[in-house]
């Protein structure tokens, strides 16, 4: 008997090492992972279907939209009593704010049991329906409350409204009960499966990059041609049916997740069950984004701006003054103090609706003809030198264009000359000097336990604290590269130790070495192993390409599961 073809689609990247150790035990399916939330989830399921998959598995809100898209099954992970007893766990060590778990009946009946048994302090909210999540959330953050658990969908909506998203994992139990409803099913349905897949065979695909909508918002078809997989994220097909909606015909342009802008082509098409909108996508044969030094980046979440330190909280407080959302701004800094973290914070803070463009005026002397980028609210130019001689005429056309689009202009680097800024014209610009760790040291612990939250959500890390002796310990490491550095070693600590609290032994098996200086780097190697050194350079790659999975495993020429089986050694 042939095995039976399984598609799984992980709403978040940490689900993917336990999927990947769970099928090894799984000989009666062929296994094929993709992660994707949402719309993106529905897009890689639609591909599955396609290439001739029997089942799919998926969770929550995604595993409803592939439900609808597809017509093969499709099964839900669901979350463990443990899972929602990690999670708790996990949440109420975060930080002293307030917190509160939010979702259906089915986590919050025994989610509120947990909190009472264990008597934490953590409300638990449920809804009734998913209309509801950004109504409750506005209501917990006017009532004060900080940090928001609960599914991927709530996590996002908790981002876009400044709180701190804490997303409910499941974990090995529901997946592997995932795995036994999958095989029950498809013994169940394989014949009129196989029916159904010689239907979809027989249709003429149309060889169109297409998106098509329900009235009320819903993807009822994705067809991807140019892309590998969906351009957009949940929030921009959301933005997407927002603008074609109630319209016979319309054009929308929207930056896609790799900042390449793209025309869209909608039309209405009345149905019995209400109108559809059909969005045909056209790829432009050059690129706005194809241009040396130019990179739009989107930002959809408000970045979490660790502020406990004097320093830190004085340099927040400015940024959330209404003129800073304006003003020319100057961001001086060592490297890795976190200068486009501010950036990102402050576009977000004053709810800029354009994307942060960087510019590296290295790349060109002068701007190119093409730089007619309408989606701007934010020009980010990085500095490389302090020296007087930097690409001046490059830096006033980008400052004209900037005033003419009325876009707010900020440079960032290590010191920036007081004769270069008068000959650009922005000797009056309001400068800020962003701390070292040293200067911000009070900042460390929550830092710590920001990044363990982020490794705990992306790759699937085990520990979720820091006991309080191995904590005086970081706190007291010089941290040449800062927050760089201070990163990286977390991601070491939270990959190597196993159990849930990171101890003094573990940095004693784990010692500090700085990823920011290059030469040291180098003349570690000789004292490494082959095994090491590749793991450094994974490290390094991750690391530079801001912990994307994809990017990093793109770069490296291996596949994302290759990826995650060295990161997880």
């Amino acid at each position: 008997m042939r095995k039976i073809r399984l598609g799984f689609i992980s709403p978040y990247e940490a689900m993917v090492p336990l999927i990947d150790e769970l099928k090894k035990d799984q000989d009666d399916f062929e296994v094929a992972v993709q992660v994707g939330n949402l719309a993106a989830g529905v897009n890689y399921a639609l591909a599955m279907e396609k290439q001739g998959i029997d089942l799919l598995i998926s969770r929550g809100g995604t595993a409803n939209l592939i439900r609808e898209a597809v017509s093969v099954p499709v099964i839900d992970v669901h979350i463990s009593g443990y899972d929602l007893l990690r999670s708790i766990m996990l949440a109420n060590g975060y930080s002293g704010e307030k917190k509160a778990l939010v979702g259906f009946s089915n986590i919050t009946l025994g989610a509120a049991s947990i909190v009472s048994l264990l008597d934490i302090e953590m409300e638990v909210v449920t809804l009734k329906e998913a209309t509801e999540v950004e109504a409750v959330l506005l209501k917990l953050k006017d009532a004060g409350y900080k940090s928001i658990l609960g599914d991927v969908v709530t996590v996002e909506a908790a981002g876009k409204l400044g709180l701190n998203g804490l997303l409910l994992q499941s974990g090995k139990e529901s997946i592997v009960e995932s795995f036994q409803e999958a095989k029950r099913i498809f013994e169940s349905q394989k014949d009129s499966q196989q029916l159904l897949r010689v239907m979809r065979n027989l249709l003429e695909i149309k060889k169109q990059d297409m998106l098509i909508f329900s009235e009320d918002g819903r993807t009822l078809l994705e067809n991807w041609v140019s892309f590998d997989g969906s351009p957009f994220s949940s929030s921009q097909l959301t933005e997407i049916h927002h603008q074609v909606r109630g319209k016979e015909k319309t054009v929308v342009q929207m930056a896609g997740n790799d900042g390449v802008v793209v025309e869209i082509r909608a039309e209405r098409m009345e149905d019995r069950e209400g109108n559809v909108f059909i969005c045909t996508i056209k790829h432009p044969e050059n690129y706005k984004m194809a241009i040396p030094g130019i990179r739009m980046e989107p930002v959809s979440l408000l970045p979490s701006l660790v502020a406990e330190s004097p320093v830190m909280e004085g340099i927040k407080k400015l940024l959330e003054k209404p003129a800073m959302g304006k003003e020319p701004l100057l961001l001086e800094g060592e490297l890795g103090t976190g200068k486009k973290e501010i950036v990102r914070y402050l576009h977000h803070f004053h709810q800029k609706s354009g994307f942060i463009i960087h510019l590296a005026l290295d790349e060109f002397e002068d701007l190119p003809s093409r730089f007619d980028i309408s989606e701007a609210s934010t020009l980010l130019i990085h500095l490389k030198s302090y020296k007087a001689e930097e690409p001046v005429r490059a830096m006033r056309s980008a400052l004209e264009w900037a005033r003419e689009k009325n876009v707010q202009v900020i440079l960032a680097g290590t010191k920036i000359s007081a004769e270069l800024l008068s000959k650009i014209g922005l000797a009056d610009a309001i400068r800020i000097t962003v701390p070292s760790l040293a200067e911000r040291k009070e900042d460390i612990p929550p830092l710590v336990r920001q990044f363990l939250l982020e490794f705990h959500q992306n790759l699937g890390t085990q520990a979720i604290k820091v006991r309080e002796d191995a904590m005086e310990q970081i706190k007291q490491i010089e941290w040449p590269g800062n927050l760089i550095d201070l990163k990286m070693y977390v991601k070491k600590l939270a990959l190597f130790e196993k159990e849930y609290v990171i101890e003094q032994k573990t940095l004693a098996s784990m010692p500090f070495h700085s990823t920011s200086q290059s030469k040291e780097l180098d003349a570690s190697f000789k004292n490494m192993s082959l095994q090491e050194i590749e793991q450094q350079i994974i490290e390094q790659v991750l690391e530079e390409e801001d912990f994307n999975q994809t990017k990093t495993a793109q770069r490296l020429g291996i596949n994302r599961a290759t990826l995650w089986r060295k990161l997880n050694k």
